[in-house]
C-alpha cells in the first residue's frame, strides 16, 4: 500500500438516486498509485419492470436479491484519487427511454482506458492482455480499452435484482459476465468477454464480440451470439435454441426444444441428446456431429461449406435423407434403409415411413447415417 488508506464515507444525492462513495485504499500498480473505491446505487421498484445496467470495463454479477429494487455495487479502480472522485453511478434514460443505472466515468480528455483484467477472467481476457485493444462506443463516446496502456478506469460490478424481472439489459464494453437465478426477458452485453449463465428461465440473450459463452440449466428462449468464441449449452428445457458464432466450436448437450438453430461461420458443431422437433445447422467451415435419440424430430437441415456430416438418430427412426455433396460419399448404417438414385448414383436414404425430412449439402464433405447407442 502507498499513501495509506482512507476510511470514511459520504452520501450524494444525484437526481433523486443515492450513491455511496466508500474510499477503500490506495494500492502500487505498476509504478503508480491506484484508488479504489465502492459506489453503490439503485432503482427503486417502479423501475424493475424495465430497466439496463451499464459499466464501460470491468466484470458483471448479476444475481437475485431480497427486495423488490435494483441494487448495484461496484469496486472502482482508479489511477488516481482525483479521478476516482469523479466517477460515479447515475440514473439516466437510455435507449427507448429505459430507467438505467450507468457508471459515468470521467472520459474528456481520456483517449484509452487500461483494463488489466481481474480473478473472474483469469486475467487473460480475449488478447486485450497480449497487447491489443477494442473499441467500444459508451456514454455517448467512442472509448479505446487497453489491457497494457491507458488511463487505469475501470469498475467490478454485483447487481442484485428482484427475482422476477420483466426486462432487463446488462452492458459492459469489456470484461466478463455472469448471471444467475434470474427469471424473465433478460439480455446480457459485452464487446469483449466471456458470459456464463445458469438456472435462468425466460427468453435469455447473451451477446458478446468475442469471448465465449457458457449457459446451463436454462428454460424458455435462449439465443447465443458471438463473434469470436466458442458456445456452450448444457441442459436447456424450451421453445427455442439458437447459437451464433463467427469462428468458434459450438456444443450442445441434453436439450429438449421446440427448434434448434445453429450456424458458425468456422467451428464444428456437436449437438449430444438433442431432443427437437426441427434443428438446422450451417457451419462455413467444419464438421456437425449429432446424436438424438429423439423421436419427436421431422425436420434436419445441415449446410457445410467443408465438413463432414455424422447423423446417430434412434434406432427406431424413420427419414428421407437426401444429400448434395460436392465431394464425399454416403455411408448409411441402417441395414433396412433403402437407397434413393437419380440417374443411377444414390442420393440419399429412405427408411420406414419417412418422418424425419433430412437436407445435407456439403462442399466437402461425406454424410454418415448410424442408429444411437
Amino acid at each position: 500500500m502507498v499513501g495509506g488508506a482512507r476510511a470514511g464515507a459520504r452520501e450524494v444525492p444525484v437526481r433523486g438516486l443515492v450513491i455511496a462513495s466508500l474510499a477503500c485504499g490506495l494500492a502500487a500498480t505498476a509504478g503508480a498509485s491506484e484508488a479504489t473505491r465502492t459506489l453503490r446505487a439503485e432503482l427503486p421498484s417502479a423501475d424493475a419492470a424495465r430497466y439496463a445496467v451499464e459499466n464501460l470495463a470491468g466484470s458483471m454479477k448479476v444475481t437475485v436479491g431480497s427486495g423488490d429494487k435494483v441494487e448495484a455495487v461496484a469496486t472502482l479502480h482508479a489511477e488516481s484519487d482525483a479521478l476516482a472522485g469523479q466517477v460515479r453511478f447515475e440514473r439516466v434514460v437510455g435507449d427507448h427511454g429505459v430507467p438505467t443505472l450507468r457508471m459515468r466515468y470521467p472520459l474528456d480528455g481520456v483517449t484509452e482506458v487500461r483494463y488489466p483484467g481481474g480473478e473472474t477472467d483469469g486475467g487473460v481476457l480475449l488478447g486485450l492482455f497480449h497487447g491489443s485493444s477494442t473499441d467500444t462506443k459508451y456514454d455517448g463516446r467512442h472509448v479505446r480499452i487497453n489491457g497494457r496502456s491507458g488511463t487505469l478506469l475501470y469498475a467490478d460490478i454485483e447487481v442484485r435484482v428482484p427475482r422476477r424481472t420483466s426486462t432487463a439489459t446488462f452492458r459492459t464494453g469489456a470484461g466478463p459476465m455472469t448471471g444467475s437465478d434470474l427469471d424473465g426477458t433478460i439480455r446480457f452485453e459485452t464487446s469483449h468477454g466471456p458470459v456464463t449463465l445458469s438456472h435462468m428461465s425466460g427468453d435469455v440473450v447473451a451477446d458478446t464480440g468475442s469471448g465465449d459463452v457458457e449457459a446451463a440449466d436454462l428454460k424458455g428462449s435462449f439465443k447465443c451470439d458471438t463473434g469470436s468464441g466458442e458456445c456452450t449449452v448444457s441442459r436447456f428445457e424450451g421453445e427455442r435454441l439458437v447459437c451464433d458464432t463467427g469462428s468458434g466450436k459450438v456444443r450442445v448437450s441434453a436439450v429438449t426444444a421446440r427448434s434448434i438453430s445453429v450456424d458458425s461461420g468456422s467451428g464444428n458443431v456437436r449437438l449430444d441428446e438433442a431432443d427437437a422437433e426441427d434443428m438446422s445447422v450451417d457451419t462455413g467451415s467444419g464438421s456437425l456431429e449429432l446424436n438424438s435419440p429423439s423421436r419427436r424430430l421431422s425436420r434436419l437441415k445441415a449446410d457445410t461449406g467443408s465438413g463432414s456430416v455424422k447423423l446417430r438418430l434412434a434406432p427406431d427412426a424413420g427419414f428421407e435423407a437426401h444429400a448434395d455433396l460436392g465431394s464425399g460419399d454416403i455411408v448409411n448404417r441402417y441395414s433396412d434403409a433403402t437407397p434413393i438414385l437419380k440417374r443411377n448414383e444414390v442420393v440419399g436414404y429412405r427408411r420406414g415411413d419417412g418422418k424425419i425430412r433430412i437436407d445435407v449439402d456439403t462442399g466437402s464433405g461425406s454424410l454418415v447415417l448410424e442408429p444411437a447407442k
